[in-house]
C-alpha cells in the first residue's frame, strides 16, 4: 500500500524527463470513419505529455515533418507547456501516425500506421531523432530522467550521455533489435527496462547485469518486477481495477509516467541510483494505479482532458488505499466527422478551446 508519507503532489515539482523515440499523431476512428480522439501518441510521446500534465520540465528530442500532422504535435506540445525548443519541422522528414479503430471497450485496440484511403505509410523512421546530432545528446545529459523506447545509433548515445550526466534511465523496448549490439548497448545504459510480455517473449535474464531493474507487464494479469543486484525471484503485481473500462490504449504509458512520478515524489534524484524493492514496489503500484483509472477514458491520454492531474493523483492514491474510484467527469465518447479522414487532409484536427475538449 502506498504511505502518506509519499508527496505526490505537481506544485513545485520540475524535475526534467528529456525522451527520444515514437512520437507519432494518435487518430482514433469510429463507425463510419468518424473521428473519436486525436492527441500526440506513441510511448515516448505519451509519457513526456503525462509527466508534463503532472508539473515536470518535459523535452522532446525529435525532428517531425513540416506537415499537418507535425504542425499538430508541435501545438499540443506547447500547449501543455512542455519545452518545444528542439521539435523542429523538417520538409524532408515525414511525421508519423498511427491509426486506431476503436471497438467495443472489451476488445484490444486495433492499430495501422497505413492510411485507410491512400495507403500511405506513416512509420517512425531513425531520423527522426538521428537527425538531432550533438544537440540532443547534450540535453539527454542536462535531464532527471531520460525516457527512450527505440534503439537507434543516437537514442543510445542519447542514453550513454544522460547515465554519465546522473540522469535516470528508463528504456522500454518493444521488440528485440535486429542489430543486437546495439540492442545490447541500450540495455547497459539503463537503470530500468520495462517490456511487454506479449511482445517479448525471449528471456532477458541474460542480457541484464547487476543494478537493472526489470519490469515485464502481462496485461490483464497485472506486471512483475526484478532488480538484478537482488534476489532473482519475480516479484507479482496484480492489476488494479478502478471501474467500467473504455479503452485501455496508453495504460502501460501512465503506469510508466505514474511510476517515475512517484519516485521522484518520494526521493532526491541522487539516490534512485540504488532503489530497494519496496520502492519500487510503491511506485510501481502508483504506477498501475492512475493507469487503471486511464482506461476509464476514451483515447490514450483521454483522462488529461477530463481531470485536473492533482484529481487524478489524488483518486489513484484513493484507490491503493481500497476506495473505489468515483466515475469519470470527463466527456463521453464523442464523434465527428470530417470531410477526409485520409492521412494528407486531416486539417480539421485542430485544437479545440476548453480543458474538456475530447479533440486536440
Amino acid at each position: 500500500m502506498l504511505t502518506s508519507s509519499l508527496r505526490l503532489t505537481t506544485e513545485g515539482l520540475r524535475s526534467r524527463v528529456s525522451g527520444a523515440g515514437f512520437i507519432t499523431l494518435d487518430v482514433m476512428l469510429g463507425a463510419g470513419s468518424q473521428l473519436v480522439y486525436a492527441g500526440i501518441g506513441g510511448s515516448t510521446g505519451n509519457v513526456l505529455s503525462i509527466l508534463a500534465y503532472l508539473g515536470w520540465e518535459s523535452l522532446p528530442l525529435v525532428n517531425l515533418g513540416r506537415d499537418h500532422v507535425g504542425a499538430t504535435i508541435h501545438r499540443e506540445f506547447t500547449k501543455l507547456g512542455a519545452n518545444v525548443r528542439h521539435v523542429r519541422l523538417n520538409r524532408g522528414l515525414m511525421s508519423p501516425l498511427l491509426y486506431q479503430f476503436a471497438g467495443e471497450p472489451s476488445e484490444a485496440p486495433r492499430y495501422s500506421f497505413v492510411c485507410p484511403v491512400c495507403g500511405q505509410t506513416r512509420r517512425f523512421h531513425e531520423n527522426l531523432v538521428d537527425s538531432g546530432g550533438d544537440e540532443f545528446v547534450r540535453s539527454a545529459a542536462e535531464s532527471n530522467v531520460f525516457f527512450f523506447d527505440r534503439v537507434t545509433a543516437s537514442t543510445v548515445r542519447m542514453a550513454q550521455a544522460a547515465r554519465a550526466g546522473g540522469a535516470f534511465v528508463f528504456f522500454e523496448p518493444s521488440f528485440i533489435s535486429v542489430d543486437r549490439g546495439l540492442f545490447d548497448a541500450a540495455l547497459s545504459c539503463a537503470h530500468v527496462v520495462k517490456y511487454s510480455a506479449d511482445r517479448i517473449r525471449e528471456s532477458m535474464n541474460h542480457r541484464l547485469s547487476s543494478g537493472f531493474v526489470e519490469i515485464q507487464t502481462r496485461g490483464a494479469r497485472g506486471l512483475c518486477f526484478r532488480k538484478h543486484s537482488l534476489v532473482p525471484d519475480w516479484v507479482h503485481l496484480p492489476a488494479l481495477r478502478a471501474g467500467s473500462v473504455a479503452d485501455t490504449s496508453g495504460a502501460g504509458d501512465w503506469c510508466t509516467a505514474g511510476f517515475l512520478h512517484a519516485l521522484f515524489a518520494s526521493r532526491d534524484a541522487n539516490e534512485l541510483s540504488n532503489l530497494g524493492y519496496n520502492d519500487i514496489y510503491r511506485s510501481l503500484r502508483l504506477g498501475q494505479s492512475i493507469a487503471a483509472l486511464s482506461v476509464g477514458h476514451v483515447g490514450a491520454r483521454g483522462m488529461m482532458r477530463a481531470w485536473q492531474p492533482s484529481d487524478a493523483l489524488k483518486m489513484a492514491r484513493r484507490i491503493l488505499d481500497g476506495v473505489s474510484a468515483t466515475e469519470r467527469t470527463g466527456p463521453a465518447r464523442a464523434h465527428r466527422r470530417l470531410n477526409s479522414v485520409c492521412c494528407v487532409d486531416l486539417t480539421s484536427v485542430t485544437p479545440q478551446p476548453g480543458r474538456l475538449s475530447t479533440f486536440f
